[in-house]
């Protein structure tokens, strides 16, 4: 396992200074690369669009491209089973929860009279597919979210400096981002960078390989999750260490 880093690579840490709580759907934070190849994709579109061009959506049955992330890159256990050295986010300053909001929703009968040629009269709100809702939204309160990585600063702060929120239910103002910091931590291990949290656990999913020799490392156990982004697509599920939460 090694990591390859292009010139101008170095370890550093991002925080994103919060207005209040971000909402994820998995036990861990948001992973940096995620955050990253997303903005490019949404940057690739915009500019597809603006070209009057048509941008192929992703499928379940295609394998996805690997963008080009301004990111080291750890081999893990070689051939498709490599990362971005990042990590997933970590709060800082967490207020100890747990926070839980509720979310509510019901169907829009007229609604869906206009985009339906036939309907009952009442479509129900207690049973089937447009049944009405309530669900809990548990939330991570904190100051900072941190990441660590190991990557070009500069490319990086470019393009998180658009994000403004974060994490799920955006519109309801969860996951603000008041500000980007990246700090440059020339003297810090590569490898720590890549991999672990500030307290030492593992701070993102890996591939055994990536922690064979290095001691004793919490992690959250084994599981199948993505790899690399975008992480819920089945080609980037296989078997891996699982971060510690």
């Amino acid at each position: 396992m090694t990591l390859q880093i292009a010139a101008g690579m170095m370890p550093m840490v991002i925080r994103a200074r919060m207005a209040a709580g971000v909402a994820h759907a998995v036990p861990w934070g948001i992973s940096l690369d995620g955050l990253l190849a997303s903005e490019i994709r949404e940057n690739t579109k915009a500019a597809a669009r603006a070209a009057g061009a048509d941008y192929p959506p992703y499928s379940p049955d295609t394998v996805p491209e690997d963008l080009g992330l301004p990111l080291a890159r750890c081999t893990g256990d070689g051939a498709d089973g490599w990362h971005w050295a990042a990590t997933f986010a970590y709060p800082e300053d967490e207020v100890p929860g747990p926070h839980v909001q509720y979310w509510s929703a019901r169907p829009d009968q007229q609604a869906l009279d206009q985009m339906s040629a036939e309907l009952p009269a009442l479509v129900s709100e207690r049973q089937g597919r447009y049944r009405s809702r309530v669900m809990p939204l548990p939330l991570t309160v904190c100051r900072h979210l941190v990441w660590r990585a190991v990557g070009d600063p500069a490319a990086v702060a470019e393009l998180l400096a658009p994000i403004v929120s974060i994490g799920k239910k955006r519109g309801a103002g969860h996951g603000h981002v008041l500000s980007w910091e990246i700090t440059e931590e020339l003297a810090a291990d590569r490898w720590e960078f890549a991999h672990l949290h500030p307290d030492g656990s593992l701070g993102r999913t890996a591939p055994p390989a990536c922690l064979h020799d290095v001691g004793d490392v919490r992690t959250g156990g084994e599981g199948e999750m993505g790899l690399r982004p975008p992480y819920m697509h089945p080609a980037r599920r296989s078997r891996v260490l699982l971060p510690a939460i």
